[in-house]
């Protein structure tokens, strides 16, 4: 992953402002292009941070079957 350790919860948060934002305001085209960039990025990061976790779970699970 980047350097920075993922804040998992503040980045679904954020996510969730983003989808209220551009769900209940009529934005400038501009402005929506901008937040449809940040909200693809976070997700991109959480589905990362998602299939690193259940790796790391089959990891664990496999041990333990042996």
């Amino acid at each position: 992953m980047s350097e920075k350790k993922l804040d998992f919860a503040k980045e679904i948060e954020r996510l969730d402002e983003i989808v209220n934002e551009v769900s209940s305001k009529a934005l400038p085209l501009e402005e929506s292009l901008k937040l449809y960039e940040e909200g693809t990025k976070i997700i991109k990061k959480l589905e990362g941070a998602l299939q690193e976790a259940s790796e790391k779970v089959e990891q664990i699970v496999s041990i333990e079957d042996k």
